[in-house]
């Protein structure tokens, strides 16, 4: 190899070589920023649990609950995910409904450890010490009710729209399911729930699963990947004006790998969805 081929060589080795220096940097820079800052993300599904019949069904539903006909029950599903990279333990998760709302029924479970999670021993020992001192007041025969005290309604409402549990250990990649049973206000509003989790250095967020918003985030990446090369090609381009044909093609070749990569992950995708 001659000098003059060695020395057209330069300016694309040294686009490569900035490239991926930079491209590490920015990997470790986001690894360091992912531990320190870390992420639960949470999704909310609600379904009634008598849907609306249309009149030429004909009959009618009705659900029971303790004896009693209800018709402003649904069932409310959280999905809360650990998507960082490394495991969190004593996580304790807390769930309110708005006003008027109760929870009539309740479980957790973590999905890959295939394994229950139970309330707070804090939210237990309360709950167990408010339904004996309920059992101890008598019910009126003439009614067929307790009087209950004003002071000790307001304790019973507020474990009776709240829910707290403990998570142990939540690995990385771990999902944790929360089904309810949820009483909306006989006045035929609805009550919304707030999952709530306090833990050093981590964002609890709501999931995003509106598809146009995930198609806006990958144009803003791409786009921003597309200007900061371009910023690098016109630096060596500036040094390099004899080179500017190479270092075009080289940053055109070095992209079409890219493109190649997506769309053989695309097929591999097609495939495998296929054969499902």
């Amino acid at each position: 190899m001659d000098k003059e081929t060695i020395l057209q060589l330069i300016p694309p080795t040294i686009a490569m070589i900035i490239t991926a220096i930079f491209g590490l940097i920015v990997g470790v820079i986001v690894e360091k920023f992912k531990n320190r800052f870390r992420t639960i993300s949470y999704l909310i599904r609600t379904q009634k649990v008598t849907p609306a019949l249309s009149e030429n069904l004909g009959g009618q539903l009705k659900i029971t609950l303790n004896n009693q006909e209800i018709n402003t029950l649904k069932v409310t599903t959280v999905e809360i995910e650990n998507t960082n990279s490394i495991d969190l333990e004593n996580i304790v998760v807390k769930f309110s409904l708005g006003k008027g709302g109760i929870f009539q029924g309740n479980e957790g479970f973590l999905v890959n450890n295939s394994s229950w999670i139970f309330w707070t021993e804090d939210y237990a020992s309360q709950y167990e010490k408010a339904v004996k001192e309920l059992n101890i007041i008598p019910i009126d025969p003439q009614t067929g009710l307790r009087e209950i005290p004003h002071e000790f309604q307001i304790r019973i409402d507020s474990l009776n729209s709240n829910r707290n549990y403990f998570i142990p250990v939540f690995n990385r990649g771990e999902k944790a399911i929360f089904n309810f049973l949820i009483e909306d206000p006989i006045d035929g509003t609805t009550v919304d729930i707030y999952p709530s989790l306090i833990y050093k250095s981590v964002n609890f967020i709501k999931k995003n699963e509106d598809p146009q918003q995930a198609q806006n985030d990958l144009l803003i990446a791409v786009s921003i990947g597309i200007i900061a090369v371009s910023i690098l090609a016109w630096l060596l381009v500036s040094i390099y004006p004899a080179e500017k044909t190479i270092i075009i093609w080289s940053i055109v070749i070095g992209g079409s790998y890219s493109i190649i990569g997506y769309l053989i992950l695309f097929m591999i995708k097609k495939i495998a969805h296929f054969f499902r």
